[in-house]
């Protein structure tokens, strides 16, 4: 029984994770395709609102009235309908229309990271075993970007209708998933505003971990939102070669349990924040260099500590402080702070030293640019560890 429910939790990840390659991977690849390089910072400011407005009632819908399973079912099945339009959209250069759009991918998709989590952890007879799920995810990722690259689409709005399709058979298969009911079905003022994993922030450790988040969410947005245009920008294939951290990610999620059961969560955060700082250190030096390959190659491997070490060992941190019943609205809580106002403020900021900062589009007037914008996410990312490592004392 217990095998049967892995498996099931498995292709929860598998179709998660895949969907959400197929589009967001190369956004910014895609748009500047079609001529909408300076739209990818407020695509994302943009995805960044959704997200902090979505999850956290999503959560409290989740917990409250309705089984997981079928709220998690039902936003991918409507997702689907919005992502097949965003294509059309993007075609056309529609600007207007596709903001619109992609803001309201973010009202719909977001929500669903934080559920699928939520379903993994209840159906979990040990938590430490999350990692060995959420591995299946990034093979998920793995697919999409290596189909996507295989095909040559990555710059292409075609990933938005494989990501409608995607996201209908995920839709469909969620129904099928262990049910997971409301845990408690009362409600008042405090559960409608989801004031429940509020009260987490009565933990300084806590508070300041969301905070060290935020600051980490900028060097990460600089990856994912820019990454994609800076290959293509020196001719490589963006889709594939960013497969490269998505294996390191496995790699890294197989000895995930290992590591947080002998060091926890603490030096292994902090190790994940140290990472994003490195591999943006790297990118900057691979703009100038005369080689640039390796450097490129060591930070796309960068991937597996800097997102695992980090974010997926979040995700467990924020899992062990929140009671039972609240512990969806706190997954809710922790993809708000990241993938919402996170990404709000830190797709604003990149956007405007993007914007500011790259003035050319081609080479080789614009490797040093690039060497330049790459040196703000290495500053805050370094920051943000000086920090972490002073004042988060927490033993956890």
């Amino acid at each position: 029984m217990q095998k049967m429910l892995t498996i099931r939790l498995m292709t929860m990840m598998l179709l998660q994770y895949f969907v959400q390659g197929s589009w967001s991977m190369m956004i910014g690849a895609v748009l500047s395709g079609y001529g909408m390089r300076n739209s990818i910072g407020t695509t994302y400011t943009l995805l960044g609102l959704a997200t902090i407005i979505s999850p956290l009632f999503i959560g409290m819908i989740a917990d409250r009235f309705f089984a997981a399973e079928k709220v998690l079912g039902t936003l991918h099945l409507l997702n689907s309908l919005v992502l097949y339009q965003v294509a059309l959209a993007i075609s056309h250069q529609y600007h207007t229309v596709f903001f619109v759009l992609i803001f309201t991918v973010g009202l719909l998709y977001y929500p669903t990271l934080a559920l699928s989590n939520s379903i993994a952890f209840r159906h979990l007879e040990d938590s430490r075993l999350f990692p060995f799920i959420r591995v299946v995810g990034n093979i998920g990722f793995i697919l999409s970007g290596l189909a996507m690259g295989y095909y040559e689409i990555f710059n292409h709005v075609v990933v938005f209708k494989v990501a409608t399709f995607a996201s209908i058979i995920y839709g469909i298969y969620c129904f099928s998933l262990p049910n997971t009911p409301p845990i408690t079905t009362s409600l008042n003022w405090r559960t409608l505003f989801c004031l429940d994993a509020f009260q987490l922030f009565k933990d300084r450790y806590f508070s300041l971990f969301m905070m060290i988040t935020l600051l980490v969410m900028i060097s990460k947005t600089a990856y994912s939102a820019y990454m994609p245009v800076y290959l293509k920008d020196f001719h490589l294939n963006a889709a594939n070669m960013m497969q490269i951290g998505v294996v390191s990610e496995v790699l890294m999620m197989l000895f995930l349990s290992l590591m947080i059961k002998r060091w926890g969560f603490k030096p292994i955060m902090l190790i994940g924040i140290i990472a994003w700082a490195v591999r943006s250190l790297l990118l900057a030096m691979s703009a100038i260099s005369t080689e640039p390959l390796l450097y490129i190659l060591t930070s796309l491997v960068l991937q597996g500590i800097c997102w695992t070490f980090f974010f997926t060992v979040g995700d467990m941190y924020v899992n062990s402080k929140a009671q039972n019943h609240i512990r969806t609205q706190a997954q809710s809580l922790r993809h708000i702070f990241s993938n919402g106002l996170g990404i709000l403020i830190s797709s604003s900021l990149i956007g405007l030293i993007y914007n500011h900062t790259l003035t050319h589009d081609k080479l080789p007037e614009i490797a040093t640019q690039w060497a330049t914008f790459w040196w703000y996410p290495t500053l805050i990312a370094s920051v943000s560890a000086v920090i972490f490592l002073l004042f988060f004392k927490e033993r956890c």
